[in-house]
Formats: structure tokens, sequence, C-alpha cells
């Protein structure tokens, strides 16, 4: 069950406050809570999606009932101190970006889909409506781990609003919707944790090779690296200090996978070890106080 009013805890408030990527001046942020709307609630949404949208553009309410009833997840309502929806965002997932994603939920997709980014009418342009994206944005980083994407169609009057929320834009989109040009949009997530099915797994790695020789591989090694992480591998790489902050205690680098099988195919893809420029070991990680998370 939802309860009524979910408040974003005060320690939450002041690190998304402290968070870089928020304007310091979002003072709109200490106003609002967040939470998903109740079924009855979908007809006071769809008041604010009408108004907020030409007719040919706008979620019909059999539309908004579907994603209440089956993304819940993600619908999230804007609630102001006197407890009022003043807007919302909801989306759904999806394996492509494309026409069917406008009316389909598929619990195991690889992209989030963004439908709605609305406000009512008295609170915009009044900073409301990035804090509500850019909160967004930050719970799905932090709860949902398997999803690769956040994607969107916005038109051009509106690009700058979502690059400044983090958005990249793609190319025009070939979807249609309604009767002017839209553009996609995208913001890559990096997973953080692994998912439910997989476990972590640890390298080590000392250099058997002067540095010159290894150099150029290093530099593969890194952007290989940065290609599985936006491709939504769960995995980081570095490297050991010694007291002093020097290098030379030998690489580490953890990774998610659902087997040692698995993690054992992934490091044997990476160019130090496709190279010979290490001396590596391979090994599962339990945690037993605590855990890791990537960032």
């Amino acid at each position: 069950p939802i309860s009524r009013r979910n408040h974003v805890s005060k320690s939450y408030l002041e690190s998304f406050k402290k968070d870089d990527n928020i304007d310091k001046d979002d003072v709109a942020l200490t106003q609002l809570t967040f939470r998903p709307p109740t079924a009855e609630e979908i007809p006071s949404c769809f008041a604010i999606e009408s108004s907020s949208y030409p007719a040919d553009e706008a979620a019909s309410l059999q539309s908004l009932q579907y994603r209440q009833a089956n993304a819940l997840p993600y619908f999230q309502c804007a609630i102001s101190n006197e407890d009022e929806i003043i807007g919302f965002v909801c989306s759904t997932r999806c394996h492509e970006f494309e026409e069917e994603s406008m009316t389909t939920h598929h619990p195991d997709g690889a992209f989030l889909a963004i439908h709605s980014v609305v406000v009512s009418h008295p609170y915009r342009r009044k900073g409301f409506a990035s804090t509500m994206l850019k909160y967004y944005v930050k719970h799905i980083e932090e709860e949902q781990s398997s999803i690769q994407s956040i994607v969107l169609l916005a038109k051009a009057h509106l690009l700058s609003f979502y690059v400044n929320c983090g958005f990249t834009v793609n190319r025009p989109s070939p979807i249609v919707h309604g009767q002017e040009l839209w553009y996609e949009l995208e913001r890559k997530l990096v997973r953080t944790l692994p998912l439910p099915t997989e476990s972590w797994f640890c390298k080590t790695e000392t250099f058997k090779k002067s540095y010159p020789e290894v150099k150029p591989h290093l530099d593969a090694h890194k952007d290989w690296v940065k290609h599985l992480r936006a491709k939504g591998h769960c995995i980081t790489s570095g490297y050991r200090v010694d007291s002093q902050g020097k290098p030379g205690g030998g690489g580490l680098m953890f990774l998610s996978a659902k087997s040692y099988e698995d993690a054992l195919d992934v490091v044997l893809q990476d160019p130090l070890v496709q190279n010979d420029c290490v001396d590596w070991e391979l090994n599962g990680w339990i945690g037993q106080v605590g855990d890791i998370q990537m960032r």
C-alpha cells in the first residue's frame, strides 16, 4: 500500500541540494515531497496532463491509469505542503525506444521512456519542474540498477531545459506524436549495484612488463571499462597505492556477473590480459559486514 504522504528524508534533501548538478537556488526542492499516485488520484494527474499538452499530444486518462497500474515505480508525483499534487513524471520501460514504447510497459526493459514531465499552472517557471525531474532521475539511478538509459521526446524549445537536467540530444525522432517535430534525448545511467541474479567478483593484478610497454594497453583498458559501463555493466577499475599515495601495489577491478564463468569471460576481454601485461587472479567477493556500491 502507498502511504498518503511519503516524505523525502531531511538528510536526503540536504545531500540532494549539495549535489553539483543541482542549482543552488533550487529552493523549490525543500517545499516538495515525492510519491507514486493512488488510483483515485489519476483524474487529478490527468487534469494537469491535459492543461500541459495539446489534445493530440496529451496522454489519455486510460493511458495514465495503465501506467499507474502497470508501471507504478516509475510514476512519481510532486506533492506540496498542502498535500496537493502539483506535478508528476511518469514513464514505462521498453527494450527499444520506438512507437510501441508510448503505449506499453516491459518490466525488464533496459530503457526507461519518460512520457510526461508536467507541472500545474500556478507552479510553472518557478523551478519546480527542474527540481522534480532531477529528483526523479536521482531516484531512478539509486533504486533501479537494471535500467541502462532514460529516454524521452521533447520539442526544440525545451531542449535546453532537458540538457540542463543532464540529458543529451541524440537526433530528430522518427516517432510521430502530434503534429510537430520531436527530438530524442537520452541520459545514460551507470549501474551501481549487481542485479538480484548477480554477485560481486574481484580481479587483482600486478604488472609484469615495464610501464612504457604497458601504457598503451592501460589506456585501452580504461576505454574498455568505460565502454562496458556505458553498456550497462556494473564495473569499476583502479590501482592500489602505498602510504605515500604512489602506485605500485597493482590493479583492482570489481565487476558483477551471474556466475564465475561469466565474470571470467569479461576479464579475458581486458586489453591488459589479452596483451599479457599482468599476472592476475579472479575471485568472487561476498560481503560479511556492509556492502560496496559503484558510482
